[in-house]
């Protein structure tokens, strides 16, 4: 299982595949729209519109792609709402996947974190939760997520994780974004539940930053998770960017 929809080693071109050229630092977006059953079993990705921004100068001109990055993320997000039919002061649930105790796997915490919220402000519609994961809780996040949605008559749950790539170059250089959901741990042969508007019946959408790779990947026999030295540098600047967008949407 692979997290990165076009890193499914699959031909996509047949699917529908696109990628565009960005303005500056060669940046690209590719698209895809797994629209049918038949789609999702051959790629082994649940239904939905996905999109990637992959930025290769990433790791050494951070700041210079800020002002770039939350144009272009905000554009898909905003285009992946009104899909959905989610509409100003709609109620939304961030959620912030991951391991807080381990630092590549901390785009989501890190990303809930900068979420704003005004709880004490009168017909409040923006929660978030970090519900950490079941090896540290003994809960599924599903299990959290669903309660929450329930209980608060939540419209659309928006899921932030930390990735795994096939690819060196795409560590922390790559954002996908979908209306698809996520299931946490997948890439990593840790299967949780399906966290997607099919098991909670609202719509989920989710972004990701790739910021793990396995040692599987250059050959190795045995499997070790691999993260940059200086992934808290680049979780922090992405996660940052990643929030203000969202911040601004609802």
């Amino acid at each position: 299982m692979t997290d990165l929809i076009d890193e499914c080693g699959q031909d996509l071109t047949d699917c529908g595949y696109e990628t565009i050229k960005l303005a500056k630092f060669d940046m690209t977006c590719s698209k895809l729209l797994v629209d049918n059953k038949h789609k999702a079993k051959k790629l082994g990705f649940d239904m939905g519109h996905y999109f990637i921004l992959n930025a290769p100068k990433l790791s050494y001109l951070m700041e210079e792609h800020r002002e770039l990055l939350i144009a272009e993320i905000a554009c898909r997000m905003e285009f992946l709402l009104k899909e959905n039919k989610i509409k100003k002061k709609s109620k939304i649930l961030y959620v912030g996947i991951g391991n807080p105790d381990i630092l590549a796997d901390c785009f989501g915490v890190f990303s809930a974190e900068k979420i704003a919220i005004d709880p004490y402000k009168k017909n409040n519609s923006i929660y978030k939760i970090i519900p950490n994961t079941f090896s540290n809780t003994g809960i599924n996040a599903y299990e959290i997520i669903r309660l929450i949605v329930e209980a608060f008559d939540i419209s659309a749950v928006i899921l932030f994780d930390s990735l795994a790539t096939s690819n060196l170059g795409r560590l922390g250089c790559s954002i996908q974004f979908n209306d698809a959901g996520l299931t946490p741990g997948s890439a990593m042969n840790n299967f949780g539940m399906a966290i997607n508007k099919s098991s909670l019946n609202v719509p989920c959408m989710s972004i990701g930053v790739p910021m793990m790779i396995s040692s599987k990947s250059f050959g190795a026999k045995r499997e070790i998770i691999l993260a940059e030295k200086d992934v808290k540098e680049r979780i922090e600047f992405l996660s940052s960017v990643v929030a203000e967008v969202c911040n601004g949407l609802m």
